[in-house]
């Protein structure tokens, strides 16, 4: 009987002390102190894959872009043109994580991809930056705001393309924020 009684109160004040505790998380990127409170809290500077570093070139196959000094990279897994050669959509995986990446979608319309392209700016385009650890859509075109793409070259011979995109989107904790990335790809 004594046990028992003992035993209750024991994981009794086992929950009072481990339900108290506080958790804290933080994911990569230098950090910043800022006390408030007493509460130490870390604040992230720019985020910059330890994977991206050097890849802020035209490279076939992978993506990059910018968000202020924020800077992510991928690579380009798919890149498939409209059965009428009108557009085409390109995705794949951050460099970072296999669980977030890029997909874009252009139309490229009057201009078409059955032949050499140049300087070929439109705004018919969605973009959005995935993340499926989270469920979100951490960057996200919409109707109304400002987003391009150039293709700076298309050779339909080979069927490279080297591009550029920009402009405002949406973020998924609310708010907008401008993009401006690139791109180098091979067009099926």
């Amino acid at each position: 009987m004594i046990s028992r009684s003992v035993n209750i109160i024991i994981a009794i004040i086992t929950m009072i002390l481990f339900s108290c505790k506080k958790e804290y998380s933080y994911e990569g990127g230098p950090r910043n102190t800022v006390t408030i409170d007493t509460v130490a809290i870390h604040v992230p500077g720019p985020y910059i894959c330890p994977s991206c570093v050097g890849s802020d070139d035209f490279i076939e196959g992978k993506w990059s872009f910018y968000n202020g000094n924020d800077f992510y990279c991928g690579v380009i897994d798919t890149a498939i043109a409209a059965p009428a050669r009108n557009g085409f959509t390109f995705f794949g995986p951050s460099a970072c994580s296999i669980d977030s990446g890029l997909v874009l979608t252009i139309n490229t319309e009057p201009a078409l991809l059955n032949q050499d392209l140049f300087n070929s700016t439109t705004t018919k385009v969605g973009m959005y930056y995935y993340d499926n650890a989270a469920q979100t859509y951490p960057f996200m075109t919409q109707p109304g705001f400002q987003f391009s793409v150039t293709i700076d070259s298309y050779i339909y011979q080979t069927r490279i393309m080297t591009g550029r995109f920009s402009g405002t989107v949406f973020k998924g904790s609310g708010g907008q924020t401008s993009l401006q990335g690139k791109f180098k790809i091979k067009v099926f």
